[in-house]
């Protein structure tokens, strides 16, 4: 560029002469402002983060997205790979892919159409204020009388629905640049822990002394659409992969005597229902007294003549409210909550357990249509038996992992989001923060181990594979945090969840006094949200989802701006 400067410059008239010039001053001028920089840069110490990780997220839903944050936060470059043309996961409810709740179908069993669990009506059982992740508050938006100083919402609610959901994990996408890292339209076929040979070296990521494998990952694009789509096919290596493809879309059905061969209406999984208005008329069960079968049943009560809730909890479950309850049934309205379904009878009529002893069964029900609003399993389907990978899917559980976030015996193989009955964002945030502390930052030896002898931190480098397949093994075994025994219980936290974040918290080396006082908040919103949840009769009024909530972190409190169900416990409190 400089010769042809020089060239213009021995042919220009004078005007050009001055214009090339100032032009050449004002690149020198450039050249030297850049050479200073690089100058002053080198000087400044700065925590580095190894350039050479090569690092892939599978799934840009709401734990994709905060893997993908927190890896770009800490100088990496993610590769996201996300089958679905936009993100967000479970909480994209595109209206006009979603099929009727009531395709028919030649046998008693309906043929599953809607693949995402997300439905119309949906709101979030949880309050904004704490479903956030920790970097984006969500807050209930508030005004302040400038007379009386006393501040009042401007939402109706801090329940929100699931178009707020996405709404705020766009703003959250692009308030982090996060869409410069996913590639949409690609789904991984197949992933693989490499062998290390010569040809193929380990991974960047060590443990100590202990290297650790590549991973190949293999995936499928489409470009045009019809006649025209072409399907291109990809693959890389890359030193570690966060597996992030959500636990929503495969349901778990249970088996039921007599179903297949007695029932003559309709069946399908609670992913399959999207509006009550299909149901119109219709005498409905629906199996499963969690969140999702209690909201469904609600619903369906404003357009059906009865609905039967069938939870196999109902005897210690407070049917009413509070207690157990003295009855088999118990009704309000159109609404009755049943024992743990038995069997379908010859005649197509369905039988309840009588008592939790399950040994009686209770008068016959009969319904047109039943929905199983029993969850859903577990499911990799890029791995597979040429994985060259130890991996044991079934009954809700996934193992061998260590503190359900990391393969035992591939450590740089991460899991997220497998811990259920939890607040779900600030979890995977969390996990992928100690992804990063325990595997990813470049860090001196003594920092990442810590030199206080009480300290209970969770440290992956200083365990062997066998400690780490010990470990990873007894909280199969256990049936979770909750020590029940039951292997569909392992990735079940509920009330543990605020110590599992605490260790999440510990081994990304974040945990101090404000990560405790965010826990405490958002512990002291959750249990508010669940008494409040449980005075409601399953299925009935939803007004636990009126209330607003301000959160109060330096306090580790919250305000309830306004209530019904405190509204009405008042009255009764006085008399």
């Amino acid at each position: 560029s400089l010769m042809q400067s020089s060239s213009y410059y021995l042919i220009a008239n004078s005007t050009s002469i001055s214009v090339s010039v100032c032009r050449y001053v004002q690149m020198l001028a450039s050249s030297l402002s850049l050479l200073l920089l690089l100058i002053i840069l080198s000087m400044t110490p700065i925590t580095v983060v190894q350039s050479l990780h090569h690092v892939a997220v599978i799934g840009a839903g709401a734990s994709g997205l905060a893997a993908a944050r927190v890896l770009s936060r800490n100088g990496m470059v993610p590769v996201v790979l996300e089958k679905q043309l936009a993100g967000g996961g479970v909480w994209d409810y595109q209206k006009e892919s979603q099929q009727s709740s009531q395709q028919q179908s030649s046998s008693s069993t309906q043929q599953n159409k809607k693949t995402t669990p997300m439905y119309r009506g949906l709101r979030t059982n949880l309050p904004r204020e704490i479903m956030a992740y920790r970097e984006k508050p969500w807050v209930t938006p508030a005004t302040v009388d400038d007379e009386t100083e006393t501040e009042t919402s401007t939402s109706s609610s801090s329940y929100v629905t699931h178009e707020q959901v996405l709404e705020y994990l766009n703003d959250y996408k692009k308030d982090y640049d996060l869409d410069r890292f996913i590639h949409y339209g690609s789904t991984v076929t197949q992933l693989t822990v490499l062998e290390t040979t010569e040809t193929t070296p380990a991974s960047n990521i060590k443990l100590g002394s202990e290297p650790l494998p590549k991973i190949r990952l293999e995936w499928e694009s489409s470009t045009g659409s019809g006649d025209d789509q072409e399907i291109q096919k990809h693959s890389d290596i890359f030193d570690a992969v966060c597996i992030a493809n959500g636990h929503y879309a495969l349901p778990s059905v249970p088996a039921l005597p007599g179903l297949d061969e007695y029932f003559k209406g309709t069946v399908l999984h609670s992913i399959a229902y999207d509006s009550p208005a299909d149901f119109t008329g219709q005498t409905v069960l629906c199996i499963g007294g969690r969140a999702s079968g209690s909201d469904l049943a609600r619903e369906l009560s404003a357009h059906c003549p009865h609905v039967y809730l069938s939870d196999a909890t109902a005897y210690t479950n407070a049917a009413t409210g509070g207690g157990a309850s003295e009855s088999t049934t118990t009704t309000q309205g159109n609404v009755t909550v049943v024992p743990k379904t038995q069997s379908v009878q010859p005649d197509g009529s369905i039988t309840f357990f009588n008592d939790d002893s399950q040994q009686q069964q209770q008068q016959h029900q009969k319904v047109d249509t039943i929905i199983f609003c029993t969850g859903y399993e577990y499911q990799f389907p890029f791995i597979t038996q040429t994985s060259n990978l130890d991996l044991t899917v079934g009954n809700r559980r996934v193992m061998p992992l260590v503190q359900q976030l990391w393969h035992a015996d591939v450590p740089n193989l991460t899991f997220l989001g497998l811990p259920h009955s939890v607040i779900p964002f600030p979890l995977f945030e969390l996990q992928t923060e100690a992804i990063v502390g325990q595997l990813l930052l470049l860090e001196e030896e003594e920092s990442v181990v810590g030199n206080d002898e009480n300290d209970d931190s969770f440290v992956l480098n200083t365990q062997t594979k066998k400690s780490r397949h010990d470990q990873a093994q007894h909280d199969a075994v256990a049936g979770g945090s909750q020590a029940t025994g039951q292997i569909k219980d392992t990735h079940f936290l509920g009330n543990a969840q605020w110590d599992y974040l605490r260790q999440m918290a510990k081994a990304a080396h974040l945990y101090d006094e404000e990560m405790e006082q965010f826990i405490q908040t958002n512990k002291a919103i959750y249990d508010h949200a669940g008494n409040e949840r449980k005075t409601i009769f399953p299925g009935g009024a939803d007004v636990y989802r009126s209330t607003r909530y301000k959160r109060r972190d330096d306090t580790r409190l919250f305000d309830v701006l306004s209530s019904e169900c405190e509204a009405a416990a008042a009255p009764a409190a006085q008399s």
